[in-house]
């Protein structure tokens, strides 16, 4: 049995100004590769293991995989966050091109005719502002996906063809637009606002927008030289599929473990967290709309009541009940039908996780309990209830005391939070 005591907190070492420096980009959810380092020297995971973690999200396990030797496959169905995990792998000896590249994607930009009819941009820039930002987009495009044609990267084919560098200039973009539209992010960094009217939206001029990616670039190339291991990874060994974590088009019994962080019950948005990010890479209007109703934890709900299932478990039949008999308002509504969805697509996505997993392979779950208003949603236990009825056994729980819960962010939640005693648990199940 191995020594449980050397997996150490998850978000350790995520809130320490040092590690904010070296995030590539703002993502809450997820935990620090050094979490991923104590999961492998503690289970004994065979060297010819596939890892899976069917919500990569920025790319934790997957990166710190590969650096481990390991083959691994990452699943998300935001496409931003594929191009952000990408954009992680640039080789070191690819970084003293990057700056030089840059200024070449900014001359070649000007080229482009890019204005789009309804550019999502244009919610939080006016017109010639966003034209700015699409010309470097197209350019970024046009220069490392394809020069043919313009290839959209919402979809698996143009994510197939999005290589490091390439994931690495959109990335540049991505931190360069949302720090210009840095007002429209709420408190919860979750939470992104649109402007209203004319008044409300950014004007920036060409030489501001360009000046701005080429500063993210310099940073960025920076960051990748602090971080980058002197040991090459093999990208070969990665794969990054846009799916959902529902329904995984991975056979049965083929992995070797899945270490991964499923989205929080906190009613997180994590849509809306990267609505400048989609729109960037032109994700928005009623395809933006479709990918928030199918995100896991989304706080979009369903027109109708989905069924609640005996195969939930105990512990979460009675949260249910308990949340639909509380006077507070919308309990039987909005409340009752957002958590009945993250209950459905959590479970489906375990089982999703329970068929593709090898007999005796580990799961690692790295999940937060939350409230709704003083009742307590152990989504630890839950998860342990749902995955026993899928054979998968519970062999440890480490909770640990969370700094902070997105939930908490909510002003009108005040008078609750005395009440409320957030974890961070870690779960390590096993497939019988």
């Amino acid at each position: 049995m191995p020594s449980y005591s050397r997996i150490i907190n998850p978000k350790r070492h995520l809130d320490s100004a040092e590690a904010e420096g070296r995030k590539l980009f703002p993502y809450y959810a997820g935990f620090s590769s050094s979490f991923v380092d104590s999961v492998f020297e503690t289970l004994e995971i065979p060297n010819d293991s596939v890892i899976l973690d069917p919500w990569n999200g920025s790319g934790t396990t997957t990166n710190t995989s590969l650096k481990h030797d390991y083959s691994v496959i990452g699943s998300d169905l935001n496409p931003a966050m594929i191009i952000v995990a990408k954009a992680a792998l640039v080789s070191k000896f690819d970084i003293d091109s990057l700056l030089p590249l840059a200024h070449s994607i900014i001359k070649k930009s000007t080229k482009f005719y890019a204005v789009l009819e309804q550019d999502p941009l244009l919610n939080w820039f006016d017109s010639r502002s966003a034209e700015h930002i699409r010309k470097i987009e197209s350019s970024i495009n046009s220069t490392l996906v394809s020069h043919t044609h313009y290839v959209e990267l919402g979809s698996s084919e143009g994510l197939a063809k999005t290589t490091p560098i390439a994931a690495f200039f959109y990335l540049s973009l991505f931190r360069s637009v949302r720090r210009m539209a840095a007002s429209f992010v709420a408190s919860n960094p979750t939470w992104t606002k649109v402007g209203k009217t004319p008044e409300e939206k950014v004007t920036a001029s060409k030489e501001e927008i360009f000046a701005s990616f080429l500063r993210e670039v310099t940073l960025l190339g920076q960051q990748h030289k602090a971080n980058t291991s002197t040991k090459e990874v093999d990208t070969a060994k990665l794969k990054l599929l846009l799916s959902n974590a529902e329904s995984l088009p991975l056979s049965e019994n083929s992995i070797g473990a899945v270490i991964t962080s499923p989205p929080y019950c906190t009613r997180i948005d994590y849509a809306i967290a990267t609505y400048i990010e989609l729109a960037l890479i032109r994700v928005g209007a009623e395809k933006f709309s479709l990918l928030r109703r199918e995100l896991t934890g989304s706080s979009t709900v369903p027109k109708s009541y989905l069924e609640e299932k005996i195969e939930w478990g105990p512990a979460c039949l009675e949260f249910l009940e308990r949340l639909k008999n509380h006077p507070s308002k919308a309990s039987q509504t909005y409340y009752l039908k957002n958590h009945t969805k993250y209950f459905d697509s959590l479970y489906k996505s375990l089982n999703e996780i329970a068929r593709v997993l090898k007999p005796n392979a580990p799961c690692i779950l790295v999940v937060q309990n939350s409230y709704y208003k003083e009742i307590r949603n152990d989504v630890a236990l839950i998860i342990s209830q749902m995955a026993q009825g899928m054979g998968l056994k519970l062999n440890h729980q480490a909770d640990f005391v969370a700094a902070r819960s997105m939930v908490d962010l909510n002003k009108k939640s005040k008078s609750y939070i005395n009440k409320r005693h957030t974890v961070e648990s870690v779960l390590i199940l096993e497939k019988n």
